[in-house]
């Protein structure tokens, strides 16, 4: 009689296991990131995505949703994501460190120059090293299995500057916006922003390594925007990054007036 009772609990047990009534143990995986010369690196954040569809009114809508909370490397350049779902199509992996953490840049003021010449320089190199940035991505498998270690190594951002001009005259206060052709992980993670131009339309930012053939200017108005989508972008390789000159014309760009 012991032994039947016994049974039949085990059948019950697994009915409710393939139903999926018992709850299955968190997954995760271990993330290890190292720096361009394969060392170990801490202080990166690391998150992950994946595309979650999203019905509404009748309709599907993909839009990227975490995957697991952002976590930070220590020493040894290590960390570790729990997955809030095994159920994906498309997911991906993000690591960003900037070029310098608060902290650092806290620690850098502790011996920043008083002559107010020296300190203007001082400034102006610790926002230029803020704005570097180092970064890697990679998908993740449905197939990754729980406790697997995924390696990444990061890339150091390429500086990006030039000029943006309309009908021969510099354009001031127009968003620019220059990447890759856009890929699966830049479904999930943007690669790159807008940057404004100054008042000469110039502009100067960072931005993740690639191709970078592919640019977006838009300038908003009062009355509405107007925007200019270009592809195959020519570029000068100098030894401080990359210089795009856009010489563009005003009838190229398609308007949208504000209501």
């Amino acid at each position: 009689m012991r032994s039947l009772t016994t049974f039949s609990f085990l059948v019950a047990f697994l009915l409710l296991s393939n139903k999926g009534l018992v709850a299955q143990p968190p997954r995760f995986v271990f993330v290890y990131v190292q720096d361009e010369q394969g060392k170990p690196i801490d202080g990166v954040t690391v998150e992950a995505r994946y595309m979650q569809i999203v019905q509404q009114d009748g309709q599907e809508f993909p839009v990227p949703t975490e995957l697991a909370k952002s976590q930070t490397t220590e020493k040894g350049g290590r960390c570790k994501l729990t997955l809030t779902t095994s159920d994906w199509s498309l997911a991906g992996l993000h690591a960003h460190r900037p070029g310098l953490t608060s902290e650092e840049i806290s620690k850098l003021y502790d011996n920043a120059p008083s002559d107010p010449d020296e300190l203007k320089a001082f400034e102006k190199e610790v926002n230029d090293r803020s704005r570097q940035f180092r970064a890697a991505y990679q998908l993740l498998s449905p197939d990754a299995e729980s406790g697997a270690l995924i390696k990444l190594k990061l890339q150091k951002a390429i500086n990006i500057s030039g000029q943006l001009k309309v009908d021969g005259r510099p354009l001031p206060k127009a968003f620019v916006e220059i990447h890759s052709r856009k890929d699966d992980l830049s479904q999930l993670f943007a690669h790159s922003s807008p940057e404004l131009t100054d008042d000469q339309g110039r502009f100067d930012f960072y931005a993740t390594p690639g191709d970078l053939d592919q640019a977006k200017i838009v300038v908003e108005r009062p009355a509405g925007n107007h925007v200019l989508t270009v592809s195959d972008v020519q570029s000068k390789p100098t030894p401080s990054g990359l210089v795009f000159n856009f010489e563009t014309a005003a009838k190229d760009y398609i308007s949208s007036r504000k209501p």
